[in-house]
């Protein structure tokens, strides 16, 4: 009887030590990708962020909406960057950067994000991942401070920005 229980106790515990794992990955994933992006976007040269990188960090859908949103003309779907909800960045705000721990939801991942914007303030942004093969990648952003959500997954935003540069307005 003692061995069931010290072995029941043993499986637990490996058990919570993958999952505990995971949230590290998620985490260490969204912290690692937040530091070179920011630290690309803070820059004075181009602002873009190499593609590969990108790949290696977000969802291939969610890099695939973000690219057909761009594509179109004029559109008011994407007013700022995505992934940090500015229009521009300076590589003086990356020190306030604060990644939080991950903690599970539904099938994947959120973590906190808290970017410094300057002037001592910040904006929280809720990141969350999904296992795509696997590894861990974002695949949504949604900013906290501002309770905004770029519409990227909204098919219907998506069919009247389209409609609208068709038409000219």
């Amino acid at each position: 009887m003692m061995k069931r229980i010290f072995l029941s106790v043993a499986l637990l515990l490996a058990g919570c030590a993958a999952a505990t794992n995971q949230d590290r990955q998620a985490q260490s994933l969204t912290e690692s990708f937040y530091k070179s992006y920011l630290f690309a976007f803070g820059s004075d040269e181009a602002k873009i962020y190499p593609t590969e990188e990108l790949r290696k960090y977000v969802s291939s859908d969610t890099i695939a909406r973000i690219k057909s949103v761009q594509d179109i003309p004029e559109q008011e779907i994407m007013e700022s960057d995505y992934f940090t909800y500015t229009q521009d960045y300076s590589r003086e705000w990356i020190p306030a950067l604060r990644v939080e721990d991950a903690r599970p939801l539904l099938n994947g991942e959120v973590v906190q994000v808290i970017e410094g914007v300057g002037n001592g303030k910040s904006i929280h942004l809720e990141v969350f991942l999904r296992r795509e093969g696997d590894a861990w990648k974002i695949y949504r952003v949604r900013d906290v401070t501002n309770n905004h959500e770029h519409p990227i997954f909204s098919a219907e935003a998506i069919a009247r920005a389209k409609a609208a540069a068709e038409s000219g307005l």
